[in-house]
């Protein structure tokens, strides 16, 4: 039997330029192009946040997460909050998260998983985040169930979606 690595030998660090991902290598190629290509591009445009985990300096799993909604009928009776009247719970999304091939089956998935938990409770403290969800490869989807996530109910929308850049906005208000 493997020994998972302990959570506090981990170093969990906010992608920047400096990181050399080229050698990262998980199971799934889209996950591995993502972290090469768009992750930092997406963080510098304010899509996502990544954050990267190292084990003795060498890379072994990432993580990327964004904000995100959830219709509140897509989410099981017995998890409503019954004094919520609005239509769709704040969430933080997990829009990726991988491991090193060669560190699979080393808890290095868990260890992720406790560090998103941390940060989405620290995150209901400043905005509101009901809700963790996932847009889970098929592959994956026991791994999740493990820590007790749950499959959505699927339901059509009913509502207009509208938004405002952000980024945007920001540079329109922020002197020169």
């Amino acid at each position: 039997m493997i020994s998972p690595i302990p959570f506090e030998d981990l170093e969990f660090v906010l992608l920047n330029a400096d990181h050399d991902l080229s050698g990262f290598h998980s199971s799934e190629p889209e996950l591995n192009e993502f972290l090469k290509e768009d992750a930092l591009v997406n963080q510098n445009n304010l899509i996502s946040v990544t954050r990267l985990v190292f084990f003795k300096g060498d890379l072994i799993g990432y993580f990327t997460l964004i904000n995100d909604s959830i219709e509140v009928r897509a989410v099981e009776e017995c998890d409503r909050e019954e004094s919520y009247h609005f239509r769709k719970y704040p969430a933080l999304k997990i829009a990726r998260l991988a491991t090193h091939n060669d560190f699979e089956r080393f808890g290095v998935g868990r260890s992720m998983l406790r560090k998103i938990f941390t940060i989405s409770i620290t995150l209901s403290h400043y905005v509101g985040c009901r809700i963790i969800t996932v847009d889970s490869k098929y592959s994956a989807v026991d791994f999740y169930k493990k820590f007790a996530f749950k499959q959505a109910i699927r339901t059509p929308l009913e509502t207009v979606p509208l938004y405002l850049d952000l980024k945007n906005a920001l540079e329109r208000i922020t002197p020169s």
